[in-house]
């Protein structure tokens, strides 16, 4: 069982920025990551300055190059199943199926999941012709023939306005939800056509999109599109330790990062259960990281 200052759990941009300054800190770091990172289905990964356009394979592999030339920094290729306070000292016990380690602190960044509306096959479509981030993704769908598949009202009036900034050919589907007729007339008093049909295939090869069939028979050809998913945290650690929630299932974290639990915080997209860029996403990290290192600090003096 190793001892450490802090226990990383998750590998993606917001847990890897933090380990960066810990360690920079001179701090015993341990991240754990069991290589399930949400944008692993996407080809490319945009809007993170010197680093546009970078493939989600590489971005980690030379985040981890980085973290590799610091000597307190360890990597577990593992799932944490449970995390516990000791009941004799301040330090939290991380428990793999294969291990246990020790820390001060605890930073949860294992971020989120994507569960998408109830049409076939979409997941195979998604990542490489069908998206849920237009920032992340948009600019290479630039005035191509769209659909957006979203369900629930406000997903659809958000997106849907918000897509019209990349293209002027837009449908979009509700998939057998039926619109408000003041939500029907504002898009099509856009230009944008409404399909409110339940969607029973879609037709394309090798994830690329083709052509979308309704249960009513029409069929539209379209070239890509973005869908509404609902987000969900990808592990339920932060209850099981009795974290904080509010009413919308937000996490309570102070403006260090530190959640209702002490020495435990969250950083990233696990938060806010939302969907976060990877610039937003590693700032976030390097954020709590700082004052993580400040309590360690102040510490000594008190």
């Amino acid at each position: 069982m190793g001892k450490w200052d802090c226990a990383i759990i998750g590998g993606g941009a917001a847990g890897m920025s933090a380990a960066l300054q810990l360690a920079r800190a001179r701090k015993r770091v341990v991240i754990f990551d069991d290589d399930t990172n949400r944008n692993r289905v996407t080809q490319e990964s945009h809007g993170f300055l010197t680093r546009d356009g970078i493939t989600p394979a590489q971005f980690r592999e030379e985040a981890r190059q980085d973290l590799g030339k610091y000597p307190t920094v360890t990597f577990v290729a593992a799932e944490v199943t449970g995390i516990k306070k000791q009941t004799t000292m301040a330090d939290f016990q991380v428990q793999t199926n294969d291990s246990s380690y020790l820390a001060d602190k605890v930073l949860l960044a294992t971020g989120i999941r994507e569960s998408f509306p109830a049409i076939p096959s979409i997941a195979s479509f998604y990542g490489r012709s069908i998206f849920s981030c237009p920032y992340c993704d948009g600019y290479e769908r630039r005035e191509e023939p769209l659909i957006l598949f979203a369900e629930a009202e406000a997903g659809i009036l958000h997106m849907g306005k918000l897509l019209l900034n990349w293209t002027g050919d837009l449908v979009i589907a509700s998939n057998g939800n039926i619109l408000g007729e003041e939500t029907f007339s504002l898009f099509e008093k856009h230009g944008v056509r409404v399909e409110q049909a339940k969607i029973t295939k879609l037709i394309g090869e090798n994830g690329m999109l083709r052509e979308v069939v309704f249960e009513n028979g029409k069929r539209i050809k379209r070239s890509g599109g973005f869908v509404v998913p609902q987000f969900i945290r990808k592990d339920s650690l932060a209850a099981d330790m009795g974290c904080t929630f509010d009413e919308e299932g937000k996490l309570i974290t102070e403006a260090s990062g530190q959640t209702s639990v002490p020495h435990v915080y969250a950083a990233g997209e696990y938060v806010n259960q939302a969907p976060s860029s990877l610039i937003l996403a590693a700032a976030e990290g390097a954020k709590v990281a700082a004052s993580m290192n400040l309590h360690f600090v102040e510490s000594r003096f008190s």
